[in-house]
C-alpha cells in the first residue's frame, strides 16, 4: 500500500477516484475538542486504507490521498470485466460504490456512535479519473446521504400504523456498575431496510419525516415506563424540534424520565429552550445533553441550559481507548467545568475493561455501553 499527499501521475487505464468525506468537519472540532477529534480522524483513515484494501485486490494499483483534512481520496482501477459477460463495467462499478458505502457505514458508526456519525456525516462520492482536493469536496457536496427505496416505502407505514420496537439499554453506577436505569433505542423491523437506527433516522431525514419518528418512538419507549422496576430511570431521545410537541411534553414531564437532547444546537436555539425545560422538570422529568463533546460550543451549551446530566459521548470514548494522554488530557478539565455546574456525566459507548480503567481516572457518575449490556428488546428485558 502506498500513502500518498499529492498523486501527479494517474493509474494508468479505467482510473476513479473513491473520496470518502466529512461534511460536518469544521464543525467536529468545537463539539469534540482537539485531541477528540483528531484520534477520531486517525481511526477513519485507519479504517479507510482497510476499505480500500477490501475494494482494490491490486495492491500496487490503488493509491491515497488524505488531504485536506476530512478527505480522503483513493485513486485506483476499475475491475476487469468477466470474459463470459457476467456483469457490465458499470454494473461492477456499481457494485464497488455499494460496498464501500456499506463498509464507510460501519466504520462511521464505530467511530462516532449513531447519533454523531450523523452529524459528521461521512459520505462517499465516485469519480472518473484521478480528482483534485477541491473537485472531491465539490463531488461530496452534492453527494446525497444513503437512502433506499425499500426504506422509503417502508417508513411513512411504520410511523402511521406502528411497527417500530424499543430496545433498552442498561445505565450504571460507575465505576461499580449497578444498575439505574435504562436508554430506550429504537430499531425497525427485523430485517427490513430500516433496521438499523440510522437507516430508520437517515431516511426519515431525507423524506422530512424527523419529527413524526422521533414523537412516535418516544410515546412507543413511554408504553414501557410503567414496566420498570422501582428506582429505574428511563432515557428518551428526542430533538429540540420534537420537543416542542406540547402534547408529548406532558406525556414526558413525569418522574423517573430523563429527556436527552440529542443534537448539537447554536447557543441561541439551546437558550430558546429553557421555558420547555422548566416544563418538564416541573414535572419530575431530569435533562440530559446527548453526545457532548470537550469543545467550546458543547461547554457552552452545558453553562446555558445546566441540564442534570451530560452524556460525554462514544467519539471521547474511543479518543481515551486509542490515544489515552491526549484525550483525557484534554477531558479532565471539560468534566470539571461541567461539574461546578452541578452536573452529572455519564460516559456513553464504554466497551471494554481497558476503556473503563482508563475512565476511573476521572470525575464519572454513570457509564454505558457494551460492556456493562447490549441493548436488548424491552419485551424480553422486561418479561
Amino acid at each position: 500500500m502506498r500513502v500518498a499527499t499529492n498523486i501527479a501521475v494517474p493509474p494508468s487505464g479505467g482510473a476513479y477516484t473513491l473520496v470518502f468525506g466529512l461534511r460536518g468537519f469544521v464543525a467536529l472540532e468545537t463539539i469534540m475538542g482537539k485531541a477528540a477529534t483528531e484520534s477520531a480522524l486517525a481511526a477513519l483513515r485507519d479504517g479507510i486504507h482497510g476499505i480500500a484494501a477490501a475494494m482494490f485486490t491490486d495492491r500496487d494499483g490503488w493509491e491515497i490521498a488524505d488531504d485536506p483534512p476530512g478527505v480522503w481520496r483513493v485513486h485506483g482501477r476499475d475491475p476487469p470485466v468477466r470474459a463470459d459477460g457476467g456483469e457490465s463495467l458499470e454494473e461492477r462499478r456499481a457494485v464497488v460504490l455499494r460496498a464501500a458505502t456499506q463498509l464507510a457505514g460501519e466504520l462511521a458508526r464505530d467511530v462516532f456512535g449513531n447519533a454523531t456519525a450523523r452529524l459528521a456525516d461521512l459520505r462517499i462520492a465516485r469519480i472518473p479519473g484521478v480528482v483534485t482536493a477541491e473537485a472531491a469536496r465539490t463531488a461530496l457536496d452534492a453527494t446525497p446521504p444513503s437512502r433506499t427505496r425499500a426504506a422509503e416505502k417502508i417508513l411513512p407505514r411504520l410511523i402511521a400504523e406502528g411497527g417500530i420496537r424499543t430496545f433498552l439499554q442498561p445505565l450504571v453506577h460507575f465505576p461499580n456498575g449497578r444498575r439505574m436505569g435504562y436508554e430506550a433505542l429504537s430499531r425497525g423491523p427485523a430485517g427490513s431496510a430500516v433496521e438499523r437506527a440510522d437507516q430508520l433516522f437517515n431516511t426519515a431525514a431525507c423524506l422530512g419525516l424527523t419529527r413524526e419518528l422521533e414523537i412516535t418512538c418516544a410515546r412507543q419507549a413511554l408504553a414501557w415506563a410503567d414496566r420498570l422496576s422501582d428506582n429505574m430511570l428511563l432515557a428518551i431521545n428526542l430533538s429540540s424540534l420534537s420537543l416542542r410537541d406540547s402534547a408529548l411534553r406532558r406525556a414526558l414531564a413525569r418522574p423517573g424520565l430523563i429527556v436527552e437532547i440529542t443534537e448539537h444546537l447554536p447557543l441561541g436555539a439551546s437558550r430558546d429552550l429553557l421555558p420547555l425545560f422548566d416544563e418538564l422538570r416541573a414535572g419530575g422529568a431530569q435533562i440530559a445533553l446527548d453526545d457532548t463533546g470537550c469543545g467550546f460550543s458543547d461547554l457552552e451549551t452545558a453553562r446555558i441550559l445546566r441540564p442534570d446530566f451530560v452524556k460525554l459521548c462514544i467519539t471521547i470514548i474511543r479518543g481515551v481507548g486509542r490515544h489515552p494522554e491526549t484525550v483525557l488530557a484534554e477531558l479532565e478539565p471539560s468534566i470539571a467545568r461541567m461539574r461546578a455546574l452541578g452536573i452529572r456525566i455519564l460516559a456513553e459507548g464504554v466497551e471494554n475493561e481497558r476503556e473503563a480503567a482508563r475512565l476511573a481516572q476521572l470525575d464519572i457518575d454513570y457509564a454505558q455501553g457494551w460492556h456493562y449490556g447490549r441493548p436488548q428488546p424491552a419485551e424480553t428485558l422486561l418479561a
